[in-house]
């Protein structure tokens, strides 16, 4: 997949008969999934080429000034629609010049003039140009003025649950880890270096990496089966998301423990993938019961991880 980082290097006659979906695909979920099966689709009908054009950072951080809870980190996405088999992905920088173009110079200036398109597919929720001011009906009207044809799809739904990022946040939050693996490309994931803790875990015969996570969003506090990855290679562990209320700790942290490894991870950058949750947090009365539900949370978290295995002939660590 060709990547471009900046509208100015964009030379719309690199593309044969370009198809373009517009959007900031955060999860890659099953919605989205169809949007790019939808653009290739298109593509190889016309001999084309599929293209996705997304943004950096996302629109609401400079709209709004908020930063969402962004479910991919942008490395994460851009290898997710890679694995969907699209040709070209263009990040564009969103700054507040950007956010001020009006929806009929989105039209000609992006879609027409720098990528040339011949056809756009959309989600059903989609807008754009200032203030959102750009809808699906606008987008049709132009298209027919400007000689590119517009399809909607229509939106993905899971038992009665149309599936959408702000979907797979609540469901994170909730801690079912599992169901918004369910709908994304990939299960949830947090990397970062693994740090200093508090170094309870030694003496508790649970000896843990500390995580410093990538992303703001975490699931929800509780104990979790999860794969670790140290270099490229996963392990099977568990990991305790919460502020340690046993012990009165403050603020929140991702403590993973990893089964049959016994060396020095500090200063390593680690990537924990969720799988499923196990319980929520508990304060114990005792040093003595953290211990023994401990010890019950990696024999679930193994079958967990062993039965997932087995059935889906997935990776053995």
């Amino acid at each position: 997949m060709e990547i471009i980082r900046n509208n100015d290097s964009i030379d719309p006659s690199r593309f044969a008969n370009p198809v373009v979906t517009i959007g900031n695909f955060d999860g890659c979920h099953l919605g989205h999934q169809e949007i790019f099966r939808r653009v290739k689709k298109h593509a190889a009908g016309i001999g084309g080429t599929s293209v996705v054009y997304t943004f950096d950072p996302h629109p609401a951080s400079v709209v709004k000034g908020v930063t969402p809870q962004l479910i991919f980190t942008l490395e994460e996405k851009i290898k997710a629609i890679e694995s969907t088999g699209m040709e070209c992905l263009v990040i564009a920088p969103f700054t507040r010049e950007f956010a001020r173009t009006s929806p009929e110079d989105f039209v000609e200036t992006v879609i027409c003039q720098t990528l040339g398109a011949r056809g756009v597919v959309v989600g059903h929720d989609f807008f754009f140009g200032n203030k959102a001011h750009g809808n699906i009906t606008f987008l049709k009207k132009m298209g027919e003025e400007k000689g590119f044809f517009v399809e909607c799809v229509e939106p993905v739904s899971v038992e009665g649950t149309v599936i959408s990022s702000t979907c797979i946040r609540k469901m994170l939050l909730a801690g079912d880890v599992a169901g918004a693996a369910g709908v994304m490309m990939h299960p949830f994931r947090l990397s970062g270096p693994v740090v200093h803790g508090h170094s309870r875990g030694h003496s508790l015969g649970f000896p843990t990496a500390n995580l410093t996570p990538d992303k703001e969003l975490l699931p929800g506090y509780g104990v979790y089966a999860v794969y670790v990855y140290i270099d490229g290679v996963p392990q099977r562990g568990v990991a305790n998301v919460g502020n340690n209320p046993t012990f009165g700790d403050a603020g929140t942290s991702i403590e993973t423990f990893i089964f049959d490894i016994d060396r020095d991870l500090y200063g390593k950058h680690l990537t924990v993938e969720f799988i499923e949750n196990i319980r929520g947090e508990i304060k114990f009365a005792d040093r003595e019961y953290l211990i023994e539900q401990i010890a019950a949370d990696c024999e679930q978290a193994r079958k967990i991880l062993e039965g997932r295995e087995s059935r889906e002939g997935l990776r053995h660590c």
